[in-house]
């Protein structure tokens, strides 16, 4: 398996919901990622980092320019081949979508999906199959021994490992990651993206994910995105990622860098006397 080609040539988009006068969230962005390539997205709330996942994975469309993988314009493909395409693509939101009474097990299984005729499908329903590709999938995140929990009996960091987890299954070329770190402890965020990553070059595939741990995707990754009201401010290896570019990207975000809570204004004195305060998050 090889990674797909990943091509953005000056492309503008707005959420769904945004009206036509709005501040686009991507503006104008054209960027190019090889086969194989693994590379982190940064930058403050409102960059643009989940829309960007969104339009690769073919589930918005944008309002100027073209979105190409492996050469393929996306939005100029058939209905049966932009379904093809979805099928080599693995998205993985921030809260991954599990149905609250479907067992660990099924919900691995069906990342495979794609790969699967209808019979083959049925029958993972009725009874799970590959069972030993699912506890090794698992395994990678320490949670082998619920395979056959209720994903509505999971803790909130539970799940999120379970949506990972899915990724390892997938029969897909990329894989598109959303702030996947945010209900893990700073011990199992390490261990979540030293497995990706192993687990991408392995399987050839490229990776893609949004962070918002600055220090694990400059440290982790040889490809850092910074991103800012829809604008690409950097393209660098991790390691050159200085505290004076990060310092610029965050501006007046900087505790989100500091990762701590946004201030609270306190509304209840005069403007004048207001306090401002910080919590730890």
């Amino acid at each position: 398996m090889s990674g797909l080609r990943v091509e953005l040539n000056g492309v503008t988009a707005r959420h769904p919901a945004a009206t036509a006068q709005s501040s686009p969230a991507l503006d104008a962005l054209t960027l190019s990622i090889e086969p194989g390539e693994h590379v982190a997205v940064i930058g403050p709330s409102g960059a643009g980092k989940t829309t960007l996942l969104q339009l690769l994975g073919a589930a918005l469309r944008p309002s100027q320019g073209a979105v190409t993988l492996d050469q393929q314009s996306v939005w100029t493909l058939s209905t049966r081949q932009l379904q093809r395409q979805r099928g080599r693509l693995f998205y993985a939101p921030q809260s991954p979508p599990l149905p609250p009474r479907q067992r660990v097990v099924v919900s691995l299984l069906a990342a495979k999906l794609p790969a699967l005729s209808l019979w083959r499908s049925l029958q993972n329903l009725i009874y799970p199959q590959h069972v030993d590709e699912v506890v090794k999938a698992l395994a990678q995140f320490d949670l082998q021994e619920k395979i056959w929990e209720r994903v509505d009996r999971l803790s909130g960091g539970e799940r999120q490992r379970v949506g990972l987890a899915r990724a390892l299954l997938a029969p897909a070329r990329l894989w598109l990651i959303d702030e996947p770190l945010s209900a893990l402890d700073p011990t199992r965020a390490r261990q979540a993206i030293a497995t990706l990553l192993r687990e991408a070059r392995a399987k050839g595939v490229t990776l893609l994910t949004t962070l918002h741990q600055v220090n694990l995707a400059t440290a982790e990754f040889p490809r850092v995105l910074g991103l800012r009201e829809g604008k690409l401010v950097f393209d660098l290896p991790g390691h050159e990622v200085t505290s004076e570019r990060l310092a610029h990207l965050y501006a007046q975000f900087e505790y989100e860098l500091a990762q701590v809570e946004a201030p609270v204004v306190s509304e209840e004195l005069p403007p004048a006397k207001r306090e401002v305060r910080v919590g730890c998050a």
